[in-house]
């Protein structure tokens, strides 16, 4: 869940450094904040990773902007599979916020979901989704949840694609557009399936994930000679996948 971010996906800015001749003011975290937003929406988290503590430092921060740049860092060492620091800098933004307010409530409810807890997070974003149904994250948290991304149990396709559209509708970014285009692959609805990956692809041919989800859309079209195509591109990127195109096409 990224926020815009999640959420996705903003022009060049220079991070300025804060030195003897440079008082330091908001508007320069939020600034860097937004540059580590770019990186994000790249899927290179190292370097928005260092954006946003570079962000976090600035003495001038109103308790809002820690809110925001605490939650970019969750969700940043969330991707890198940082468990522990996602749920402490998860913990210091809810912190933020005043209780059971709609930032407190999502910001609880990513404590919730990195520590396996996807029940007690969904009753926290219904509360969210309650408060601001119009927010972006929170129908991205619930997207996922119902996509089955943390616990089986809480699986509905239908009602997952309900929040994923809603999200890509206020955010068209990456991360966002992923979600849905994964969310009509689970669907079988191939066609909106392959529209979106499409897009993603054409807009990002170096991530591996989209030839790989192409290959198999295309396989379950029986469009074999392009499938082929796609899964030999994959191949060619990340030698690593072929067992898993193997496994996919005996499966299918």
């Amino acid at each position: 869940m990224v926020l815009k971010k999640y959420t996705s996906l903003l022009p060049a800015i220079l991070m300025i450094l804060f030195s003897c001749d440079h008082i330091p003011t908001e508007n320069d975290a939020v600034e860097i904040n937004q540059r580590g937003i770019v990186y994000m929406n790249a899927g290179k988290y190292d370097s928005a990773l260092s954006y946003f503590l570079k962000a976090i430092q600035n003495p001038k921060l109103s308790k809002i902007s820690k809110g925001t740049i605490y939650r970019n860092i969750a969700i940043t060492y969330s991707e890198l599979v940082n468990v522990d620091s996602a749920v402490h800098y998860s913990t210091l933004a809810s912190k933020c916020y005043r209780k059971n307010s709609f930032n407190y409530l999502v910001n609880l409810a990513d404590v919730d979901l990195h520590v396996r807890k996807t029940g007690d997070a969904l009753n926290k974003l219904i509360k969210a989704v309650n408060i601001e149904p119009g927010e972006m994250s929170v129908n991205n948290s619930l997207g996922l949840i119902y996509l089955g991304e943390y616990d089986d149990v809480f699986t509905d396709l239908k009602k997952a694609l309900e929040y994923n559209s809603k999200a890509f509708e206020l955010d068209n970014s990456r991360v966002i557009e992923e979600v849905l285009a994964r969310n009509y692959y689970k669907l079988d609805d191939f066609e909106n399936a392959q529209l979106h990956y499409t897009h993603l692809l054409g807009e990002h041919p170096d991530l591996v994930t989209y030839p790989l989800y192409m290959g198999m859309i295309k396989h379950k079209m029986r469009k074999m000679v392009e499938a082929e195509n796609f899964f030999e591109k994959v191949i060619l990127m990340d030698s690593s996948y072929k067992e898993t195109i193997a496994i996919f096409k005996q499966n299918n």
